[in-house]
């Protein structure tokens, strides 16, 4: 069948179209209302969980703030280098431990948080 026989022209207006979106936006703003009642609600019920909540939701909006600033300024600096100069004296991330940056080993795989103890995994290797 041609598709011209099963699906209307798109330059023709559906109105079942503008009642699913009329629809969707008065669900929409009902559920918006619904939430705002339930924060006012539980705000005035818990002050101090309330403001734990805010005082997390800050540290999370500086958080990422911090990180969208530092990927902006590592763009500008990839942006920044001369066509065929490698990447390699970027600038510092502050999130590398390691005190050499050509490294490849994991930072903290030799930490005992990662290993339980008296663990051996020489078996696996051997191929058991």
């Amino acid at each position: 069948m041609p598709p011209e026989t099963w699906m209307p022209a798109p330059e023709i207006p559906s109105p079942w179209l503008d009642e699913v979106r009329a629809q969707r936006h008065a669900w929409e703003a009902r559920r918006k209302a619904a939430r705002e009642e339930y924060t006012a609600r539980r705000r005035l019920n818990n002050p101090r969980g309330s403001a734990h909540q805010e005082i997390w939701e800050e540290d999370l909006r500086r958080r990422r703030a911090e990180r969208q600033e530092r990927i902006d300024q590592q763009r500008e600096h990839f942006l920044s280098l001369p066509p065929g100069q490698p990447a390699a004296d970027r600038p510092d991330d502050g999130g590398a431990t390691s005190a050499d940056p050509q490294s490849t080993e994991y930072p903290g795989a030799s930490d005992p948080m990662f290993t339980p103890p008296g663990w051996n995994n020489l078996w696996y290797f051997r191929g058991f």
